[in-house]
């Protein structure tokens, strides 16, 4: 007797997977979007929050406006191609290299990251930067993709934090003195232990980093907008020697006081 073969009315057909479809759906919607106006256009209406993403070889393949406009660029095409050294000091650069280096190898987000930005008057300020990486649709890790978010824009989204938000105020009034972190967590009603966690969590550096950094700007300010001595500045912003506010300066901002103040602004 030969073997029972089921008929094909009788055979099982396969289930469709619920996923794959509605994926497919929205990958034929995203092939309809002309790509002058994905979803990076938000951004530019945003205040203090800028967009960017890049290839694996570093090189610019999106920027929102606000950026375009701090680099003096004319519209998307002016972006294409350019990398981080073609737009910032070479030591700065570098770190933003350094940092996109470690996504692409480990495929691992860096998240609120405190690092520079330079404004269109060539004042630096500090950004919190959220940067992950570009997948392909094989899963290849073929660029970076972040926001920047500047200082005053993250302080007031902090404000709810009203623990946070104190300590940041005292320190931008009181950067000139010698703030402890025993002062800040007594102001704050944290443990020195617990306020460092929320520096952390808040800005990606400790209190004492971000006192650091307010003194720099201070500094930064004093060096473009008078006249007085580099020894001068120093003491008024809070730093004990002018070697160590030197070395600060050139770590941060790549580049001596004496050369951010002699430095061209487009």
């Amino acid at each position: 007797m030969a073997p029972y073969k089921p008929s094909r009315r009788n055979a099982r057909r396969p289930t469709p997977d619920p996923r794959a479809t509605l994926l497919a759906k929205r990958d034929a919607w995203l092939r309809e979007i002309d790509p002058d106006h994905l979803f990076h256009r938000l951004f530019d209406a945003i205040p203090g929050v800028y967009f960017f993403a890049k290839n694996r070889r570093g090189e610019m393949m999106f920027l929102s406006r606000g950026n375009r406009e701090i680099c003096h660029l004319r519209d998307d095409t002016a972006v294409i191609g350019l990398t981080d050294f073609d737009l910032n000091p070479a030591d700065v650069a570098r770190t933003y290299v350094r940092d996109d280096a470690r996504i692409l190898a480990t495929g691992q987000p860096l998240l609120n990251h405190v690092e520079l930005w330079f404004d269109h008057l060539g004042m630096p300020d500090w950004s919190v930067v959220n940067k992950m990486p570009i997948r392909s649709r094989q899963g290849e890790i073929i660029g970076v993709m972040g926001i920047s978010q500047n200082y005053e824009g993250r302080s007031k989204m902090l404000q709810p934090f009203d623990t946070i938000a104190r300590v940041v105020s005292h320190l931008r009034d009181h950067y000139r003195e010698d703030v402890t972190i025993v002062e800040m967590a007594r102001l704050s009603g944290l443990s020195p232990r617990q306020l460092q966690r929320r520096f952390k969590a808040a800005f990606g550096v400790g209190p004492q980093q971000f006192l650091i950094k307010t003194r720099l700007l201070a500094a930064c300010r004093a060096l473009r907008e008078t006249q007085r001595g580099v020894s001068e500045i120093t003491y008024e912003c809070g730093f004990t020697d002018q070697s160590a506010f030197a070395r600060h300066f050139r770590r941060h901002l790549g580049m001596t006081p004496t050369e951010f103040r002699n430095r061209d602004v487009p």
